[in-house]
């Protein structure tokens, strides 16, 4: 059972487009534009946008920088 919630993700594992623009503050241009560059993938079910959560987090992580003032 565990190998096959790893295989596909649960409902609660995606972030739709709006929430998404919400949490990180950016544009729906900027969002856009990781999309088309292969940065993020996304899935689209009817009108709305879905990304994954783990997708998300690799992103946010593989570009991380420290911030020093």
């Amino acid at each position: 059972m565990n190998e096959e919630l790893k295989k596909y993700p649960v409902l609660f594992d995606w972030i739709e487009l709006t929430d998404l623009l919400i949490m990180l503050h950016i544009t729906k241009n900027t969002l856009k534009e990781w999309c088309s560059e292969g940065e993020l993938k996304c899935s689209r079910i009817k009108n709305k946008t879905y990304f994954l959560r783990q997708d998300i987090e690799r992103f946010m992580y593989s570009h991380y920088q420290n911030y020093r003032p």
